[in-house]
């Protein structure tokens, strides 16, 4: 890796130490006992960070989490970057996989090359789910998306095998690799995003202060609802709060109205308004390379889906 590569998808010590609760001095003299090596930089790699959580008592989740929302807008494929991005650096061995036919996690990635196999390729039995994962960096795989995605969901239909176990079963084959599986779907009820839900443990549903949202949010639970019933599932539901603003009186509303009607589902941390959120993904780096007032906002969510909390 190189030095820039290094520093956007490494945790520094500065951060871990606050975390752990130690000054960055105690957490160098523990990384290089631990580790049994001398510690040069101010960042520490995934690996090396997976060591010292273990040693600190912290064991990884292994679950499969979809991002989804009917409503666009709503800092989705945003948030399951930078979630993600933030879980390897805490040592979580992350896999990224792109439902969207738009790719823009694919592009946020660096991955831009239509020929790539996707998983209208793993479908069609085209392709093994192994051949499709790209390696990022250490800690984080992706399998892509492309325009080629965009039959997925006509395929599925007219399929006469299974199409409820179609990103299921193949992801049983590689599941074992990872902590976590981050899935970012398309903002739509579709055959695709039905078995997105049944492969999944864990759903997240973003929402902003935005009355259309909200709608959505009602649409999307109630599916969910649905679809639970239907093929017996036990996923559990989380809804992230997005693009707050504290200086407007609708974010607090919409806030207040989140937390009286979802209490039980929605997340502890939530996600304030900023550009650099929206720059994250056009920029294809996360938030952590800089100095975005965000960044605590994601941290929180991060470690609360790991379980670090």
């Amino acid at each position: 890796m190189s030095s820039l590569a290094q520093q956007e998808f490494c945790i520094s010590i500065s951060d871990l130490a606050a975390f752990l609760k130690f000054t960055p001095a105690e957490i160098k003299q523990k990384a290089e006992k631990v580790l049994d090596k001398k510690i040069k930089s101010t960042w520490l790699l995934p690996e090396d960070v997976r060591i010292l959580m273990l040693n600190e008592g912290y064991n990884y989740p292994k679950k499969v989490i979809s991002i989804q929302m009917l409503k666009g807008g709503v800092a989705k494929t945003t948030s399951v970057l930078n979630m993600g991005l933030r879980a390897a650096m805490y040592g979580a061995r992350v896999l990224f996989i792109d439902l969207d036919q738009q790719a823009n996690l694919s592009f946020a990635l660096g991955v831009e090359d239509e020929n790539l196999p996707v998983w209208i390729d793993i479908v069609e039995k085209k392709k093994k789910i192994e051949e499709c994962v790209r390696f990022i960096e250490p800690h984080v795989d992706l399998i892509p998306s492309s325009l080629n995605n965009s039959v997925l969901d006509r395929v599925l239909i007219n399929s006469n095998r299974n199409w409820a176990q179609s990103v299921k079963a193949p992801l049983e084959k590689i599941q074992h690799r990872y902590d976590l599986i981050l899935i970012d779907t398309a903002p739509a009820l579709s055959a695709t995003n039905t078995a997105v839900t049944i492969a999944s443990d864990e759903i997240i549903l973003p929402v902003n202060p935005d009355k259309f949202a909200f709608n959505g949010l009602r649409k999307n639970l109630s599916e969910l609802q649905d679809i639970k019933k239907d093929f017996e599932l036990d996923f559990s539901k989380k809804i992230l709060f997005t693009k707050f603003d504290g200086r407007e009186n609708t974010s607090h509303e919409l806030l207040q109205q989140c937390i009286e009607s979802f209490e039980g589902e929605l997340m502890q941390g939530y996600i304030r308004t900023s550009a650099d959120v929206k720059n994250s993904v056009r920029s294809g780096k996360s938030l952590f390379s800089g100095k975005s007032p965000v960044k605590s906002d994601y941290d929180l969510v991060t470690r609360e889906i790991l379980g670090f909390c």
